[in-house]
């Protein structure tokens, strides 16, 4: 195996910084556990300083508030966060292919079959009847976790490629010869689009693509690239999403329709809902009534209308459990859950993935990630009707 110079290995490194890590990664949800309680506590104590700082004050002009947001409890029915003029979503999408993010390593599927699953040699796709597909990586040395594959069997992947592998170089993590790849293969597997997308000193990351539209995390925001041309527009200013940076602030999203979702680094238990043809928010949902403390994974359905939400919870006897819920967009209700299947002692990390089949029907896969041995892929499904 080539050695990669250690100035492009550190390019990659924080381009992949922007992206979130492995799902399963214990270490980081606990990071993330302590991160909420620490903001939860910093919040309380700013709550004090203002009732002491509004007694100190005494009467002060009364002004009309603006209307709040209503963050609706995971638990039951509430309103809409911030009701947009048309809540339906106008686009409708297909069926969604179940890509098994971030997965390393060799797997089983249900015909037996075992497939080699890594971003440097296949991308795998678990097949409604439980077969493994795996996606050849072509046009660039290696795909990210973002890989979106089309009705028509063609996909649409980004990753990041050495143009001049072994050679050394010493202008760091800005270094040249390092790209970012917007790929685009046919059903056939012939390349059709293989496009650098990288401004020097810019992260970037793709975040789902339709068969003419890839939709791309810029720093400026939430940007629509034309696959045929190369122009970007932003479509969503990352101030409309609240952010200062979108790199460092974002901890995942999805995009299905006009909808967009984006749950923060600051608190992921709490996505809110986008209407990318306005920028505005249309909900703030909630997993705080379930104990939620992480995010693994968000799907919204193909029409919009509802989110499937993998997430982790804290019980008061079993630690940290896994679970994946539906929530309607519209009032943020629960609509169904059910508990993850038990992954097994292993020092793997694990992942989960999630499609939906139709507008009622949400696919999931649970699976190792980088497991020394043969592992299985766990699938399940719900229906939200």
């Amino acid at each position: 195996m080539e050695r990669i110079p250690q100035n492009v290995s550190e390019a990659v490194r924080v381009a992949a910084g922007a992206a979130r890590g492995y799902p399963g990664d214990l270490a980081d949800i606990h990071r993330r556990v302590r991160r909420r309680r620490n903001r939860q506590a910093l919040v309380c104590a700013a709550a004090v300083v203002a009732v002491l700082g509004a007694a100190a004050a005494g009467a002060a002009a009364w002004r009309r508030p603006t209307a709040p947001v209503v963050t609706p409890a995971a638990t039951g029915p509430a309103r809409s966060a911030e009701p947009s003029p048309s809540t339906a979503p106008t686009r409708r999408d297909p069926a969604q292919p179940l890509i098994l993010d971030a997965a390393a390593g060799s797997y089983r599927g249900s015909d037996g079959r075992t497939v080699v699953l890594g971003g440097d040699k296949r991308i795998g796709e678990l097949l409604p009847g439980g077969e493994l597909r795996g996606h050849p990586v072509a046009g660039s040395r290696n795909w990210e976790k973002a890989v979106v594959v089309l009705p028509d069997g063609s996909l649409v992947a980004f990753g990041s490629h050495d143009t001049t592998p072994g050679v050394e170089r010493t202008d760091g993590p800005n270094v040249s010869g390092l790209e970012y790849r917007l790929v685009g293969v046919d059903s056939d597997g012939t390349v059709s689009v293989q496009r650098n997308i990288r401004r020097k000193g810019e992260p970037v990351t793709l975040v789902t693509s339709t068969a003419t539209t890839a939709y791309l995390w810029r720093p400026a925001g939430l940007a629509e690239h034309d696959l045929a041309t190369g122009a970007e527009r932003i479509v969503v200013k990352k101030a409309a999403l609240g952010f200062e940076q979108v790199f460092g602030s974002l901890r995942m999203s999805d995009l299905a329709g006009d909808r967009l979702v984006v749950a923060g680094m600051n608190d992921e238990c709490k996505p809110s809902v986008y209407d990318i043809a306005t920028s505005r928010r249309v909900a703030a949902l909630s997993l705080h009534g379930s104990k939620c403390v992480a995010v693994n994974a968000m799907r919204l359905s193909p029409d919009g209308s509802k989110l499937a939400v993998a997430y982790q919870h804290e019980d008061a006897s079993a630690g940290l459990l896994s679970s994946v819920a539906v929530i309607r967009v519209a009032d943020g209700t629960v609509i169904t859950r059910r508990p993850e299947p038990e992954m097994g002692t292993t020092q793997a990390s694990w992942a989960t993935s999630l499609a939906w089949a139709d507008e009622q029907t949400v696919r999931a896969a649970s699976y190792l990630v980088g497991a020394e041995e043969t592992s299985e892929v766990t699938a399940f499904t719900m229906t939200a009707g």
